[in-house]
């Protein structure tokens, strides 16, 4: 696969080798225009919702959590007729870039939030009071009594259950019920060589010594406890790791799949304890089981398998805040950067501003045993309750002549002209992203964007489904480049 690299728009450089537009798409945001566009803008007139049918059973819909009062003007139609956006768009386009060609090909489904206002708000990172330290490692370890983590004895426990669980596989082979296009000659070799360094290395692990009383507090920066399963959590400023007692964590990329409803189930367990623990609104947008660390559902379709030959009992749920109404992603930008979990891994305290929030819930027959919340926020007051947004053409607009003074490619092959490359547009978001804030380093914007979600091949379309290709301010138009913020 050709290398595409987006860089930020910002650098002259870039800007210098290609060609200009004849309208300049990047406004200048160092000049206050994006405030003066939230604060000193009249709110306009709400839209109307759409009627979502009440489903047998059901109640009916409520005004979402941290909603403000909807403007008293006349409703304007629903948000969707108002920006003009479809309900898929196909378009095309292609031109030269640094490198070579680049054919752009939108198929994409529009996603546009059922609500009645856009509101825009200001944000701060969460820093958790003792209180709340407390509160949260009673609600995840119960009541106690806590002890100090032992590591000798989760290395053991982890290693124990993947033990286990290559069992489990080489079981599964030996019962044929993988399809007939399955490499049973080498899935055995490697399967059972696995097993047999895995169960030596558990064999040499000396024996954990046992748990000790907690010696630490809910007070300082950070609090690190442990129950009498050797639970692990770690609450810091802004941000909860919390382990069973084999060390599993919740992959926070669960995707976006068909929902069963088994899934759906251990969904709403997720929201529930995420709810419990922010006292706000989260959403489940991804659920996914693993197989060996693989993604089940490629497997599943690979080797023409069905759910039903490979039960999970344990689902990794990814949220998203849901602030009245509208999604916020934590989506990672196109160009290279790491994915909201490993760059929060990869900063030293964790709250670098640049981080999406980030939450995962892995639940495992019907509870939650293990959770993230990386770089968490509070929603503190409204900037302005319904701001006015671009429309979806002029979105579209802008990314047509954006995304090719964005990308440049790697150099032709030997023997070739030029590369010639191909993205693809999948879906088309407008959503809430965290901004930077003009003068406030300690707060964000919690305002709305356009997001062009897609991918370059079909080998890297699972593993670029949930990243940016271009985010566009739904607001003045300006790019924002996700990894500096603004």
């Amino acid at each position: 696969m050709k290398r595409i690299i987006i860089f930020c728009l910002s650098l002259s450089l870039l800007l210098a080798c290609v060609p200009t537009p004849e309208e300049e798409v990047v406004l200048n945001k160092a000049e206050g225009r994006l405030e003066a566009a939230i604060t000193e803008t009249t709110p306009v007139p709400a839209y109307e919702t759409e009627q979502i049918p009440v489903q047998p059973g059901g109640t009916e819909p409520t005004a979402p959590q941290g909603s403000d009062p909807v403007p008293t003007d006349e409703p304007r139609g629903t948000l969707r007729t108002a920006l003009g956006a479809p309900e898929h768009c196909t378009d095309s386009a292609e031109d030269k870039v640094v490198g070579g060609t680049l054919t752009v090909t939108v198929d994409a489904d529009v996603e546009i939030p059922n609500v009645s206002k856009v509101p825009v708000y200001t944000a701060e990172i969460r820093t958790f009071t003792p209180e709340q330290c407390e509160k949260i490692t009673k609600l995840l370890l119960g009541d106690g009594p806590y002890y100090n983590y032992n590591r000798e004895l989760g290395d053991k426990a982890h290693w124990k259950r993947v033990i286990e669980e290559q069992t489990k596989l080489l079981d599964d082979f030996n019962n044929r019920v993988f399809g007939e296009d399955f490499p049973y000659d080498q899935y055995q070799f490697d399967t059972e060589f696995n097993l047999n360094q895995y169960l030596a290395s558990y064999a040499e692990m000396p024996e954990p010594g046992p748990m000790q009383p907690w010696t630490g507090s809910f007070s300082g920066d950070k609090t690190v406890v442990a129950n009498e399963n050797n639970c692990y959590l770690a609450i810091t400023t802004s941000s909860i790791f919390f382990y069973d007692e084999t060390n599993s964590a919740p992959d926070p990329y669960g995707g976006h799949m068909p929902q069963t409803a088994d899934e759906k189930e251990a969904a709403a367990v997720a929201e529930s304890v995420m709810r419990e623990i922010s006292g706000g609104a989260f959403k489940a947008v991804g659920v996914s089981t693993y197989l060996d660390g693989f993604d089940r559902e490629p497997f599943l379709r690979e080797w023409h398998l069905s759910p039903e030959q490979f039960p999970a009992d344990e689902y990794h749920i990814a949220l998203i805040r849901n602030t009245a109404g509208i999604p916020c992603y934590s989506y990672s930008a196109f160009h290279g950067s790491d994915t909201a979990m490993q760059a929060a891994g990869a900063s030293v305290n964790f709250d670098e501003p640049v981080i999406p929030e980030s939450a995962a819930v892995l639940v495992r027959n019907g509870k939650a045993v293990a959770l993230t919340w990386y770089n968490a926020i509070n929603v503190m007051e409204t900037e302005n309750e319904n701001v006015g947004l671009i429309s979806f053409d002029k979105a579209m607009e802008i990314f047509k002549k954006q995304i090719f003074r964005s990308i440049y490619l790697d150099a032709a092959e030997k023997g070739k002209a030029e590369t010639h490359e191909h993205i693809t547009v999948t879906r088309i978001v407008l959503s809430y992203m965290k901004v930077k804030k003009k003068d406030a380093p300690d707060e964000r914007y919690l305002l709305p964007v356009w997001d062009f979600m897609g991918y370059t091949d079909e080998g890297s379309r699972e593993w670029f489904k949930n990243q940016s290709l271009l985010t566009v301010n739904a607001i003045d138009g300006s790019i924002i480049d996700r990894n500096s913020g603004y």
